[in-house]
């Protein structure tokens, strides 16, 4: 029970900047002032109040609104603060402490350091004493907004974050300024994330368990949400660009992926889901060409059957009979099936020859990034250079600045070319590390009901270089990676006795 009201009294404490909140001028000080005020005073402590300003600000009015409330409720008559600016941030927390003063004569708002007592009957010479430090308050806290506002700006025309950077990076301290790099820790995972939702039996929801399992969580450690998880792979900051506001800015921070991936990726988030009444949307639909003409396989329903032939223009097409859906289909599936090995060292061993090739490639990175270094600082000095010559009157400015802005041009050109070498390179290790992984699980997604046709044939793009028809019959072409996976998977079918 609370002591009685006459007696009874709400404290509330409150740091005024994150600053002090870190430097120890903490909220257990202002809580110690204020019972010592109370003590000698003769107030019996009900209940106390603490705002910190590491809270949101929604949180901050909330604890507000609550020690108001309760005030209100329990008809406590004392309310005791440290100052001015520690109860009131802005007109609406002077309004809502002038209308419960108002109400009732009794009650008493205790301004501890700033020897001030408010009530309903107070002097107008008080009155005027809390307006003033009212206004000084909320003065104090738009300069604040202010200044933070403009700092926040002055970051992004810098070409940084001013905050949290997206899973794959993270904040670092260079020269005295915080800026984003990449995390050594997780941003190879993060590629590897975008990587993967371009297979057909990822979506934004099943690839969220996979960024869990790979150490991708958000601040709590906690898996991300579906919404969240759709938030940081439609988020541009990954490719350079800065969304702040509504607005983009150019980053300075390294690209994780390069632009192709990222809007390929953008163009699967945004992909709608095939219609369910469509009438004929077949498996290979598009993919399957006519090796006499070069045109494309179309593809008509007749007795509940999917029959294909290409326009049949050139005499040699006209030969051909037209072929059925279900047969190509049966070579795909035994296609499919050659690729599986039963012996899964084979498989990590083609992985590891994927990786050697990747290490080999990595002298040529460094020679490359090497030179893009030398020019980037070639042109820096130019600039250097051309900005002095103007200082001394050698150039006019309107010639500085258009060699000036040429000089930007190309250092952004140059910026975003060291970035694509080494992405290239990471791009097609991943690619082919990803093309292994499938061709192990393709026959069973292909069998799959639940995966759509246009995702089927993202399977068969990726494993098959051509599936083509010439003089009634079909061929199935494997791509380079997937021949050797399926010579490798037959060799060890031999060697381990497997039917065929």
């Amino acid at each position: 029970m609370i002591a009685p009201t006459s007696t009874a009294a709400v404290l509330i404490a409150r740091v005024s900047s994150k600053d002090q909140e870190d430097e120890g001028f903490s909220l257990e000080a202002q809580v110690k002032i204020l019972t010592n005020y109370c003590n000698p005073a003769g107030l019996r402590i009900g209940k106390i109040y603490k705002i910190a300003e590491s809270a949101s600000k929604s949180e901050r009015r909330k604890i507000f609104k609550e020690a108001m409330d309760y005030v209100a409720q329990h008809n406590v008559k004392h309310l005791v603060v440290e100052k001015v600016d520690r109860h009131v941030r802005n007109l609406h927390d002077a309004v809502d402490t002038h209308d419960w003063l108002m109400a009732d004569e009794e009650r008493r708002v205790h301004f501890v350091k700033d020897s001030l007592t408010m009530h309903k009957n107070s002097k107008s010479q008080e009155w005027l004493n809390w307006g003033i430090r009212v206004v000084m308050a909320k003065n104090y806290i738009d300069n604040l907004r202010e200044e933070i506002t403009k700092g926040t700006y002055e970051k992004l025309a810098q070409g940084w974050l001013p905050g949290t950077p997206p899973p794959g990076y993270k904040n670092i301290v260079r020269d005295g300024k915080s800026i984003q790099d990449l995390d050594p820790d997780k941003h190879k995972s993060m590629q590897r994330i975008f990587q993967m939702f371009l297979e057909p039996q990822y979506s934004v929801n099943s690839i969220r368990y996979k960024m869990f399992e790979f150490g991708l969580v958000s601040a709590s450690g906690r898996m991300f949400t579906k919404s969240q998880t759709h938030r940081i792979i439609k988020n541009p900051y990954y490719i350079g660009i800065i969304k702040w506001n509504g607005k983009e800015y150019e980053g300075k921070h390294p690209h994780l992926i390069s632009d192709e991936l990222f809007y390929a990726v953008q163009a699967k988030l945004t992909r709608k889901t095939p219609a369910k009444f469509r009438k004929h949307n077949p498996v290979l639909k598009g993919i399957m060409t006519c090796e006499h003409c070069s045109k494309t396989i179309t593809w008509q329903k007749q007795k509940g059957r999917l029959y294909g032939a290409c326009q049949r223009k050139a005499p040699d097409c006209k030969q051909q009979k037209f072929v059925r859906e279900d047969a190509v289909m049966g070579l795909i599936e035994r296609k499919l099936d050659d690729l599986i090995c039963p012996a899964p060292q084979v498989i990590d061993w083609l992985v590891t020859l994927l990786k050697q090739d990747f290490q080999l490639s990595v002298n040529n990175i460094e020679q490359a990034q090497k030179a893009l270094d030398d020019r980037l600082a070639r042109i820096k000095r130019m600039d250097d250079m051309l900005y002095d010559d103007k200082l001394a009157g050698l150039i006019s400015a309107e010639r500085y600045r258009e060699k000036h802005e040429s000089f930007v041009s190309e250092l952004k050109g140059l910026e975003r070319q060291k970035g694509g070498v080494s992405q290239q390179y990471e791009e097609k290790y991943m690619n082919g590390v990803s093309e292994i992984q499938l061709s192990q699980d393709a026959k069973r997604l292909f069998a799959d009901a639940n995966i759509s046709n246009d995702e089927k044939r993202i399977i068969l793009t990726k494993l098959f270089k051509k599936i083509s028809l010439k003089d009634n019959v079909v061929s199935v072409t494997y791509t380079k990676l997937a021949r050797a996976i399926a010579v490798n998977s037959g060799q060890t079918k031999e060697i381990l006795g497997y039917a065929k």
